[in-house]
């Protein structure tokens, strides 16, 4: 077995050939969330080392939207004019009726005395990564990433110290570190080999993601941004990204014949017949469950993002969720590692990012989805009366943009 292959489920870790000691703080994963937990860390004048499986950053670029409060944080990291000078700036967002059109538009702008961030901005998640990672690695901080190191799990996990089972093309070695935190993702090796569980169950929609290179602005008319578009049959969502739009559909059955050259330009033909194929740059197919992790700290491993937490992506709180629980995580071990604080403040970081996970996130999430999917004619005229309501109440309006925006969940769960 190649020391860098993932570990069937339940596999003896493999004998490690040397053993590295490092006394610093290990974060599993170069991912944005494990990259935002590194810079947080080394700008607190924490030593970090980044193990990345992979040989180099991923480059899918899947999350593509980043919220008030996350591009706050950022500023804070000094990313923030960068990601807002790269990406596309988008206040509004539009909830449609797939037949009748547009329903309500909400502004972010409503916020602009609650924060200097007053929109969403539109950048793949993998061009954030790269300006994270050139930070990072820019020599003004303690940190170092190494790709091609694949984490399989914890060897031992002792009173003072974590060790790690790493793998690398040339051999399996033991890493032992005072702490680590683990943002390698959903199928996460370290929440696993720790034994803890993710609660929750996975959705019966299976998601199809077909980025175009048409100008759906034009083809449209009336749309923002970002749209979220209603159908009892096949409700879908339509992007903007700064390089193109994104079209994300639900898909029920076989994934694999919805996902053929054919298949995805009859779902597209459903947006608009432009009377010739749709400019397709790329599709990706995934399944979306909504999980907690039971726990997201085990003694001196704490959980972060998708290794922590699973949801639906209506409402793009999965990567911000993750990128801040890194500043929560990064700043509270910062803190327990300079003497400055208690470890219980690891505790209140469990507590309080479940809570967003489960009570925000996933519930906003969950939400966005039985709206869209509405069959009922009678519940989904109330439920579009409603949103038209809410634009109009000014008091209602910023109330709602408060909490999908997230500044809610940061202002009281960081």
């Amino acid at each position: 077995m190649p020391p860098r292959d993932r570990l069937p489920s339940g596999a003896p870790l493999p004998s490690p050939d040397r053993t590295e000691p490092l006394d610093r703080v290990v974060v599993c994963g170069a991912g944005p969330v494990g990259l935002s937990a590194a810079l947080t860390l080394a700008r607190a004048g924490i030593g970090v080392t980044v193990l990345e499986k992979g040989d180099a950053l991923n480059p899918e670029s899947r999350a593509s939207t980043f919220h008030p409060p996350t591009l706050e944080l950022l500023h804070e990291m000094g990313l923030a004019d960068q990601v807002c000078a790269l990406g596309l700036e988008a206040p509004r967002t539009q909830f449609r009726d797939r037949n009748t059109g547009p329903v309500a538009t909400f502004d972010l702008g409503v916020l602009s005395s609650d924060t200097d961030f007053p929109f969403r901005i539109q950048l793949e998640q993998n061009k954030y990564a790269e300006l994270a990672l050139a930070e990072l690695t820019s020599g003004r901080w303690d940190a170092e990433v190494r790709f091609g190191w694949r984490t399989h799990g914890v060897r031992q996990h002792s009173a003072g110290t974590i060790t790690l089972c790493v793998g690398t093309d040339e051999a399996v070695i033991d890493v032992v570190s005072p702490w680590v935190i683990a943002a390698d993702g959903a199928h996460s090796a370290m929440r696993t080999s720790l034994g803890i569980d993710l609660e929750g169950e996975t959705y019966p929609d299976e998601f199809l993601v077909v980025s175009v290179t048409d100008p759906i602005h034009d083809i449209l008319g009336d749309v923002e941004h970002v749209n979220y578009v209603a159908d009892p049959d096949e409700w879908l969502v339509l992007l903007r990204t700064p390089d193109h739009w994104r079209i994300l559909f639900p898909v029920q059955g076989e994934l694999a014949v919805a996902s053929t050259d054919r298949g995805v330009q009859r779902l597209l033909r459903g947006v608009a017949d432009l009377g010739r194929d749709w400019d397709v740059l790329a599709t990706s197919q995934y399944v979306v469950s909504r999980r907690v992790a039971d726990t997201m700290r085990s003694g001196r491993v704490l959980l972060v993002g998708d290794a922590a937490h699973q949801n639906s992506p209506l409402g793009g709180m999965g990567m911000n969720s993750g990128i801040q629980d890194a500043v929560s995580a990064g700043r509270r071990l910062a803190s327990v590692c300079h003497g400055t604080g208690p470890e219980t403040l690891l505790d209140e970081y469990d507590v309080l990012r479940r809570e967003v996970a489960t009570e925000y996130v996933q519930a906003d999430s969950h939400a966005n989805w039985l709206v869209l999917r509405e069959p009922d004619p009678v519940r989904r005229a109330e439920l579009q009366a409603d949103l038209r309501a809410i634009t109009a109440d000014p008091v209602r309006h910023r109330e709602r943009m408060m909490r999908t925006a997230m500044l809610d969940a940061v202002r009281t769960h960081l």
